[in-house]
């Protein structure tokens, strides 16, 4: 049996996973959000780690016997620093999604733009963990003492969890969550100086990066009753993309979470791309996949948006009643621009907006325009991934709003290909916790893959000069918002 923790950006969940595939037990814990100023988000990571406790403990407590190992996945670039020394947080987390580092990364040369593109596989941004460390050491006073004082550790929330958790206090992260600091050089996997210097980090701060699979401690009985195995750790995406696809790169998988993760897998290839990023995929036992994505930063939390700030809402799963209700967009679009653009735009400065609005529009002409910014944003990253690699065959798909239908209908008819919903919704969690399993000899990977049976499957509708139509209004909504900047 694997216990998974999958610390999202939203809640952390814990699940336990038998060797036949099924998840015999749960528990989630949703932590607050942060918002100190436009644009700007923050985590307490103290939170994250006390309710990482309560729903890790609440889950070994419905099982029976001791597990065979933990695996973490986590939501990836968010970035704490802390004291080793005292293990407490010198200030907030900066999240993923926070935009403050946004005219740091601009002001960057475009040679430092280009190294840092070669380097790392990354396009310059906001979105990744080097400039957020930079800007927490030099705004943060007490940061600064720590480093005087060689008493300061930065890391993503696996690190931070890993270093709380483990028996030893250990200071490790993977090579998916380290290509993801804008630090990291894709062929030897380690911490570039160049970029250290570029963003004034110095090595002693980072964490030693090891393989996905790796044992990377045993956790503290203290917490966990006995020491169980820490065997493996992978970001979110890329335990969603080996859940998924594995190396199959005819497949592409989006993930509907907070943001929308659209990857595929090169192999053991680095495909670059000038609109996209090239990333590590997972290390297993030394050998690297590396894989394309389209990180689009708004997809579910524009439902969210709708709910808690317009009121459009009560709930999240009126929004598919909603766009059912009408027969088309009536050409409303909506651009979901509420912290500038990811891929393959990648315009910090872009804003959100809704195009289209006349006296007969409606609430539902609005949740089905946001419903379907998700489906467009999606087809963006798939067509550029299909003109590089092999052109798709299917979308694989995953994360809360893959249970919407109107949605994954939409899906299909805008990319013109099946779009496939397995019987596991929490695929993220099943992903890391498979590469936990393998290691540990508990199922070989094709008993793996057999734990994935597709409950939906949504057969594209729309011929290409319908999807002509809708998607070059899209198109033009896109340019206006990219033109508001």
């Amino acid at each position: 049996m694997i216990v998974t923790l999958d610390l999202g950006t939203t809640s952390v969940r814990c699940l336990a996973i038998n060797k036949s595939g099924n998840c015999i037990a749960v528990a989630q814990e949703e932590f607050k959000q942060y918002f100190p100023q436009a644009a700007w988000v923050e985590h307490d990571g103290m939170e994250i780690w006390e309710k990482t406790v309560t729903v890790l403990q609440a889950v070994l407590k419905k099982i029976n016997g001791t597990p065979n190992g933990i695996a973490i996945t986590n939501q990836r670039e968010t970035t704490i620093a802390w004291q080793p020394s005292t293990g407490k947080p010198l200030h907030h987390a900066i999240v993923w999604q926070c935009r403050r580092t946004a005219e740091r990364i601009s002001s960057l040369s475009q040679s430092d733009k280009s190294l840092i593109k070669k380097i790392t596989g990354l396009i310059p941004d906001a979105y990744f963990s080097a400039s957020k460390m930079e800007w927490l050491y030099n705004n943060v006073a007490t940061i600064k003492q720590a480093a005087q004082n060689n008493d300061l550790y930065f890391g993503t929330i696996d690190t931070w969890i890993l270093f709380k958790l483990s028996k030893s206090s250990v200071f490790k992260t993977d090579t998916s969550n380290a290509s993801r600091t804008l630090l990291v050089n894709l062929e030897s996997k380690d911490y570039d100086p160049n970029l250290l210097a570029l963003f004034n980090i110095k090595r002693e701060w980072l964490p030693a990066i090891e393989n996905s699979n790796a044992l990377f401690d045993y956790s503290d009985a203290s917490i966990t009753g006995s020491e169980i195995p820490i065997h493996a750790i992978l970001g979110d995406q890329q335990s969603a993309l080996y859940a998924q696809c594995g190396n199959d790169n005819k497949r592409i998988k989006n993930t509907y979470g907070t943001g929308l993760f659209v990857a595929s897998s090169t192999g053991n290839k680095i495909v670059e791309t000038p609109t996209l990023l090239s990333t590590i995929g997972w290390t297993l036992n030394n050998e690297t996949t590396y894989a394309l994505e389209g990180s689009i930063f708004v997809g579910g939390s524009a439902i969210q948006w709708c709910r808690d700030q317009l009121n459009l809402i009560n709930h999240a799963n009126e929004s598919e009643t909603l766009a059912q209700s009408i027969p088309d967009n009536d050409n409303v679009y909506f651009v979901p621009a509420l912290a500038g653009l990811g891929a393959p735009h990648w315009d910090s400065r872009a804003r959100g907006m809704f195009i289209g609005i006349t006296r007969g529009t409606t609430k539902a002409h609005m949740i089905r325009a946001i419903l379907e910014s998700l489906a467009y944003q999606t087809k963006d990253v798939c067509d550029v991934i299909s003109n590089i690699l092999t052109p798709a065959t299917q979308l694989s798909v995953d994360g809360g709003a893959s249970n919407n239908e109107f949605l994954m209908q939409f899906q299909a008819d805008i990319l013109g290909i099946p779009v496939k919903k397995s019987s596991i919704t929490e695929v993220t969690a099943y992903g890391v916790a498979g590469v936990a399993g393998i290691a540990l000899n508990l199922f070989s990977e094709n008993e793996f893959r057999s734990f994935f049976q597709i409950e939906h499957h949504y057969t594209p509708m729309f011929d290409k000069d319908k999807i002509d139509v809708y998607y070059s209004k899209w198109k033009e909504a896109v340019k206006r918002s990219l033109q508001w900047s």
